[in-house]
């Protein structure tokens, strides 16, 4: 049996959370939820195009910290990922193929998230949250 190396662990995950403490932080109020936001759209610009990226579960994290957060300051009442991409679908002239044009997400997949076929991912929050500058928790 192989033993975990807690110590090593210990200092990885100091060294990680100096270089960058926005995936570990709290999220209490809307400067820390604009602080964690920003820190989000900025790795999902640098990490464009890598799937699956290593960071990728820390990201995961941080965005259900945001989701949690705005679940409770911001509550929206029957509206879904669905209903929320719709929506900003209509308040731009956009097709789904422009969004897929911009986003990297193919035009079938957007077609099944707007007819509640398939369910949102993580990448797929990000991804649209960035392009549409909205927080991505509100599609999932």
């Amino acid at each position: 049996m192989t033993m975990t190396n807690f110590p090593e662990i210990t200092r990885s995950f100091q060294e990680l959370s100096g270089l960058a403490p926005e995936f570990f932080m709290d999220i209490r109020t809307d400067d820390d939820l604009a602080r964690a936001t920003a820190f989000l759209y900025t790795f999902d610009f640098e990490v464009k195009g890598e799937e699956p990226h290593p960071l990728d579960p820390l990201a995961e994290l941080l965005t259900q910290r945001i989701t949690a957060y705005e679940a409770r300051r911001f509550p929206v009442p029957d509206a879904d990922g669905p209903d929320m991409l719709a929506f900003l679908l209509q308040q731009r002239p956009l097709t789904q193929q422009a969004l897929a044009a911009a986003t990297g997400i193919p035009q079938s997949t957007i077609s099944d998230l707007l007819r509640r076929r398939r369910a949102f991912t993580a990448d797929h929050a990000r991804k649209l949250g960035a392009f549409f500058q909205v927080n991505p928790g509100m599609f999932l």
